[in-house]
C-alpha cells in the first residue's frame, strides 16, 4: 500500500483564485490592446495590404475585401483568447455573432451611421468629432434589462441578450436623430417583461421595438435595407460563424427553414413581378438578412418547443414575407412578417402547451369522512 502511493503521480494543485484573477486581468489588457489597435490602425493596415496584395497577384480587388480580412483576423484572435471561456459558457456566442455582424457588415458594406456631436469635439479638442448611435442603443438596452431585470426578478439578469438587442437596434435603425435609437432599445427590452406569458416573449423584442418605430414616427426613422452588397467575403465568413453557433445551439434547423422557403418564393417574386430573379435572391447576402436569420426567427424565448413547428413557423414567416411584399407593396415585409406570424405561432404553442398540462393533472379524489 505505501509502495503504490509513493510511486502515484503528485496531483495538480488547483489554481489560486490570484492566479486566475491575474490571468483575467491580462485577458482584457490584451483585449483592450487589440481593440484600439484594431480601430487606430484598421485604415493604414487595410492599405498597406491592399497594396502588397495587388503588387504580389496582379490581381486588383476592392479595399472593403481587406477591410473584412483584418476584422476577421482580429475576432478569430479574440475567439482564440478567451476560447476557454467561451467553450465552457455558450450564452456568450450570440453576443460574438452580433458582434462578428456588425464589425464585418460595417468592414463591407458600412452599414455603421455616425453622428456629429460638438459636445464631443470640445471634450477632446476635436480629436473625436463623431459618434456611432449603436453604441448608445446597446447602452441604452443593457442599462435597461439591468434596471428591469433586478427590479422584475429581485437578480441581475445575464446581459447576453439585451446586448445582442442593442446591437441589433443600432444596426437596423437609420435616423439622423439619436432619440429613435435609444427609444427602439427602451422599447425592445420592456416588452420582454410586458408581453410575455410565463418565461416566454410573445413578440421577438427587437422585431417589435424597429416595427414600432417604423410605424409611430415614419418621418424621423428608417431602417437598413435589404439591398445585397458585393463583399462576398463579408457574407462568406459572417455565414460560417452563424451556421457554426447555430448548430451547437441547434438552431440552425430553423434559419435553413427559413433559406429553403425563401429562395423558391423568390424566383416566383421574380415571375410575378418581371424583375431578375437576382434581384429577389440578392437580399440573402445583405447583413439585415443576416441579423434575421440568425437572431430574430431563432431567439430561443420567441420560438416554439418542438423541432417540427419550428420549421413548420419559418416557412409561414418566409410565406407571409412574400404575401406583404407581392399583395401590399410592402419594404418592411421581413420585419411585419415576424410580427404577424411568431405572436400567433407562440399563443398557440402556449395554449396547447396549457391544456395538455391540465389533462395530465390527477382528479382530486376527496377523503372519505
Amino acid at each position: 500500500m505505501s509502495a503504490t502511493l509513493q510511486s502515484a503521480p503528485p496531483q495538480a494543485a488547483p489554481p489560486t483564485v490570484g492566479g486566475s484573477w491575474l490571468d483575467t486581468l491580462f485577458r482584457l489588457a490584451l483585449t483592450l490592446a487589440i481593440v484600439v489597435a484594431y480601430f487606430g490602425f484598421r485604415e493604414p493596415v487595410s492599405s498597406w495590404l491592399l497594396a502588397q496584395w495587388v503588387a504580389l497577384s496582379g490581381v486588383p480587388t476592392q479595399l472593403a475585401t481587406m477591410n473584412v480580412w483584418v476584422v476577421a483576423s482580429v475576432i478569430a484572435t479574440l475567439v482564440g483568447l478567451w476560447f476557454h471561456v467561451l467553450k465552457r459558457e455558450k450564452r456568450f456566442h450570440a453576443p460574438i455573432l452580433a458582434t462578428s455582424i456588425l464589425l464585418i457588415g460595417d468592414a463591407g458594406f458600412s452599414i455603421l451611421e455616425t453622428h456629429y456631436s460638438p459636445l464631443l469635439a470640445q471634450l477632446t479638442g476635436g480629436y473625436v468629432v463623431r459618434y456611432t448611435p449603436t453604441f448608445v442603443a446597446i447602452l441604452t438596452t443593457v442599462t435597461a434589462e439591468m434596471l428591469i431585470g433586478r427590479f422584475y426578478f429581485g437578480k441581475w439578469p445575464h446581459l447576453a441578450s439585451a446586448y445582442v438587442s442593442g446591437i441589433s437596434a443600432g444596426i437596423l435603425i437609420k435616423s439622423q436623430d439619436l432619440w429613435p435609437f435609444v427609444l427602439c432599445g427602451l422599447i425592445s427590452i420592456t416588452s420582454k417583461y410586458v408581453f410575455r406569458i410565463g418565461d416566454r416573449h410573445i413578440w421577438n423584442p427587437t422585431n417589435l421595438g424597429v416595427t414600432l418605430m417604423l410605424f409611430l414616427a415614419p418621418q424621423h426613422v428608417a431602417s437598413l435595407s435589404v439591398e445585397a452588397g458585393n463583399e462576398i467575403w463579408a457574407v462568406l465568413v459572417i455565414w460560417f460563424m452563424g451556421g457554426l453557433i447555430l448548430s451547437q445551439l441547434k438552431l440552425f434547423h430553423i434559419s435553413l427553414a427559413f433559406i429553403a422557403t425563401f429562395i423558391p418564393l423568390a424566383l416566383f417574386r421574380a415571375w410575378w413581378t418581371g424583375n431578375s430573379w437576382l434581384t429577389e435572391i440578392a437580399p440573402i447576402t445583405s447583413p439585415m438578412f443576416q441579423l434575421y436569420i440568425f437572431f430574430m426567427i431563432t431567439d430561443p424565448k420567441t420560438i416554439t418547443k418542438a423541432r417540427w413547428s419550428q420549421i413548420l413557423v419559418a416557412v409561414l414567416v418566409a410565406v407571409m414575407e412574400t404575401v406583404y411584399r407581392l399583395g401590399f407593396r410592402d419594404v418592411h415585409s421581413l420585419y411585419h412578417a415576424l410580427f404577424t406570424v411568431g405572436p400567433i405561432a407562440n399563443l398557440i404553442a402556449i395554449g396547447h402547451l396549457w391544456f395538455t398540462t391540465r389533462e395530465k393533472k390527477p382528479a382530486v379524489v376527496p377523503a372519505l369522512a
